[in-house]
């Protein structure tokens, strides 16, 4: 077998030059490649295709790709499994050539002074060999996937099983990387061979779907641990930034492990996130919260308390409260609200009024930036989630009443556009007060009722371009909102509600003096 092996280099190379265009040109491929077959061991052609794809430039490497992937298809399953030749041995050559084959298609690190530039023609090499790259995958699982009654058939399900614990994770890496097309080193044909190559990846394996194949089962590992491993390195303070596919990656393995499982990585976890979110790219700090949110929700909170996670979270996403970003602030307040569920201390003695918490900071803090913030975007998103700040708050909101009723009543008088979604999420906070902080509404029924009253008045004589259902819907807001202030004061409302009804001719107006009149009457 030795004196054969110097030529199949230079076979490989007339395959790889050969063109499939022509039929008397396929039917020599096939020639070749049967005869490769019959003179050649799987160790051989294995060795010498990893030269061939590890070079640097190798014209043609598409075409070389190709003939691989026919060799695998039309080769018998003893080819693939020799009798001479060792299960660890075979094993690993199996592996050598997939990782050489997974080089091929690296994402390209970039310099430090390229970490904000990236364009599509920079991935060309990449985005032309990534389909051919995956397909010779695929065809290689398939191939070590066959479940034939034969003996070379049980050998190679042992074979198989040993190259899945070395590369199974390598494999993985290299599908998600592509699998979004909009990434600038992918596109639709390379997303769905990526998508190919990962169900006989979990086929072979023996998963049903992915989280399965990352989390594992009973009886089975996953292989989230393996790619945590291959992805530390490129996951450091200065190593991160450097290539753009492995944030991806890291992304979404994460989000596809679900409690209990994701509680033995959260060590490994946070530190490459908090990184995501102290950098400036508004884009890296959208990730990091994304991933903190996900781990927050599928990790236990005893576990996040330890070694003072919890706090160290805390301070991380506080500091983006800072930001100008209304997509950044948007995400983060329920994210730091979770944080504050897992911080906040029961009361260990009855009748002792609580410390004040971070919830209670976050709201100063909150209410303090709208107080302040002329931005109408910014606006916007500081009041979407007003309401769950005093919803998780309860009674307690009564601390800070005073200042939510001003930052309430500002944002109820000021048109912020067609959707009006400040005034509407205004309205929402305003409702979930009112049921919070009940006790203390007497003090404060007569101004905020007039102020509802006054909003339902202003937005029915608006000229502007606000849509005839937005303004229904603002109107039906503030309605239940006097309706719930009523109630809280025991009807002493009525009669001035009433007046203001038979005074102010608009129809808006009088459906709402209407709808707290009769649930005044019901109750």
């Amino acid at each position: 077998m030795a004196d054969r092996v110097p030529d199949l280099p230079s076979l490989l190379e007339q395959l790889r030059l050969s063109k499939t265009s022509e039929d008397d040109s396929a039917h020599t491929e096939h020639d070749h490649v049967d005869f490769i077959l019959k003179t050649y061991t799987v160790t051989e052609v294995l060795s010498e295709l990893c030269k061939e794809i590890e070079k640097d430039v190798v014209p043609n490497k598409g075409l070389l790709l190709e003939k691989s992937l026919q060799i695998f298809q039309r080769s018998p399953t003893s080819w693939l499994v020799p009798v001479d030749t060792d299960s660890e041995t075979l094993s690993n050559q199996y592996a050598a050539f997939i990782t050489s084959l997974l080089s091929a298609i690296r994402i390209p690190d970039q310099r430090p002074s390229e970490e904000e530039i990236v364009h599509d023609e920079d991935f060309t090499n990449v985005k032309e060999v990534a389909p051919k790259v995956l397909e010779v995958i695929s065809g290689l699982l398939k191939a070590l996937d066959r479940n034939e009654d034969t003996e070379d058939s049980q050998r190679l399900q042992e074979i198989k099983g040993k190259v899945f614990k070395k590369v199974a994770a390598c494999i993985a890496c290299g599908c998600i990387a592509f699998l979004c097309a909009k990434q600038p080193w992918s596109n639709k044909c390379c997303a769905s061979c990526a998508q190919v190559t990962l169900s006989p990846l979990m086929q072979c394996c023996n998963f049903e779907n992915e989280s399965e194949m990352l989390c594992g089962t009973e009886e089975k590992v996953g292989i989230f641990g393996s790619i945590l491993t291959l992805l530390k390195p490129s996951l450091g303070r200065d190593t991160w930034k450097k290539n753009l596919s492995t944030r991806r990656v890291f992304y979404w393995s994460l989000v596809r492990v679900a409690r209990p499982y994701l509680s033995d990585f959260v060590g490994t976890i946070l530190p490459p996130v908090l990184l995501f979110l102290d950098d400036h790219q508004l884009e890296n700090r959208l990730l990091g919260v994304d991933c903190l949110q996900h781990v927050l929700k599928n990790t236990p909170a005893a576990e996040l308390q330890w070694y003072n996670r919890a706090a160290v979270i805390y301070d991380a996403l506080h500091a983006t409260l800072y930001s100008q970003e209304p997509r950044l602030v948007e995400k983060v307040v329920p994210c730091l609200l979770d944080v504050c569920a897992i911080l906040e201390k029961r009361p260990t003695e009855e009748g002792v009024p609580r410390k004040a918490s971070q919830l209670d900071a976050l709201l100063r803090h909150i209410l303090t930036n709208m107080q302040h913030e002329g931005k109408l975007a910014m606006r916007r998103a500081y009041c979407k989630h007003l309401h769950l700040i005093v919803q998780h708050l309860g009674i307690r909101c009564v601390c800070h009443l005073n200042r939510l009723l001003r930052v309430i009543y500002e944002y109820l008088e000021v048109y912020d556009g067609p959707v009006e979604s400040a005034r509407k999420d205004a309205l929402t906070a305003t409702k979930t007060m009112i049921v919070q902080a009940w006790p203390r509404m007497p003090h404060h029924a007569q101004p905020l009722a007039k102020a509802l009253l006054k909003l339902v008045i202003d937005i029915s004589m608006d000229e502007s371009g606000t849509s005839e259902n937005v303004r229904e819907e603002i109107c039906a807001s503030a309605t239940e909102c006097l309706v719930l202030l009523n109630r809280c004061n025991e009807g002493m409302l009525t009669e001035d509600i009433k007046l203001v009804g038979d005074e102010i001719d608009i129809s808006a107006v009088k459906k709402c003096v209407e709808t707290v009149l009769k649930d005044t009457e019901s109750s």
